[in-house]
């Protein structure tokens, strides 16, 4: 079933998302083309060109938080929230539906504005230093050996459960402000802010905690062998995964605990 809820997600929120993403890409192809031709007549229409594309980009970050939080209370919260819980479908499996469909445009939109601005930056020379850059951190991986891709491996890993962690702390932020039958928008976001500061509180009391001992281990690694420190690396990258996955975790079955017990269609 769970397939068949990404099916249909990923279709309602396609028809938002595509056509950003080439308008995107036909203003970059336009910038290139003013940059290539660089007359003076063209200065206004290729600093407007450009200040739309800027905007483009800043309005497909915003949009990608905006759907997020859109589809999540009008799917599961307002009055389609009936039908949504009619159907024959546990209630992690429309988180899960949710969170994966705003991964997936996360990621998307940070790879089509990354895209953009390479085609408007497209030059043989340009081209030629990326591809030395590339083969340099080939190189870099190789030399330090498969520690090297472990902590590329455990550093994306980190980003995709870092956002994930953001996106259910969004989840439990709206469910809770759905408790309230007056001030929903209200409590959300002030629910939102209190996981922030709960965060916040957590870091200081674990970095405090262990800050001593956390200093002259790294002092330690000053003198030490690379391989040292590349096993220290990974170690600390790995720490972060797990530390975002609890807050993660927490999140997630708040949320789940929250739609089964307390959930609130009034």
């Amino acid at each position: 079933m769970l397939k068949k809820l990404l099916k249909y997600e990923i279709e309602a929120t396609a028809r938002i998302f595509l056509p950003m993403y080439a308008l995107l890409i036909v203003f970059a192809l336009i910038n290139k083309f003013f940059i290539a031709v660089n007359a003076d007549y063209l200065k206004i229409p290729q600093v407007i060109s450009a200040t739309l594309f800027v905007a483009i980009i800043v309005g497909i970050c915003v949009m990608t938080l905006v759907v997020t939080i859109q589809r999540y209370n009008k799917n599961l919260l307002s009055d389609e929230g009936y039908l949504s819980f009619t159907l024959p479908v546990k209630t992690h499996t429309h988180i899960d539906c949710k969170m994966i469909v705003s991964l997936m445009w996360a990621v998307l939109s940070v790879l089509t504005s990354l895209v953009s601005i390479l085609v408007l930056a497209a030059n043989d020379k340009t081209m030629v230093t990326i591809q030395q850059v590339f083969i340099d951190c080939i190189n870099l991986l190789n030399k330090v050996g498969p520690g090297g891709y472990m902590i590329l491996l455990e550093s994306l890993v980190l980003m995709v459960i870092g956002v994930l962690s953001q996106v259910l702390s969004i989840y439990a932020a709206i469910t809770i402000g759905n408790l309230s039958s007056k001030h929903k928008i209200l409590l959300g976001i002030g629910a939102y802010l209190g996981f922030g500061v709960i965060e916040q509180i957590i870091t200081s009391v674990l970095a405090s905690s262990f800050e001593g001992t956390i200093s002259r281990y790294f002092e330690s690694l000053r003198l030490a062998a690379v391989s040292d420190q590349v096993l220290a690396a990974q170690y600390v990258l790995l720490a972060l995964v797990i530390y975002m996955f609890v807050f993660g975790a927490a999140y997630y079955f708040l949320t789940n605990w929250l739609l089964k017990k307390k959930l609130n269609l009034e």
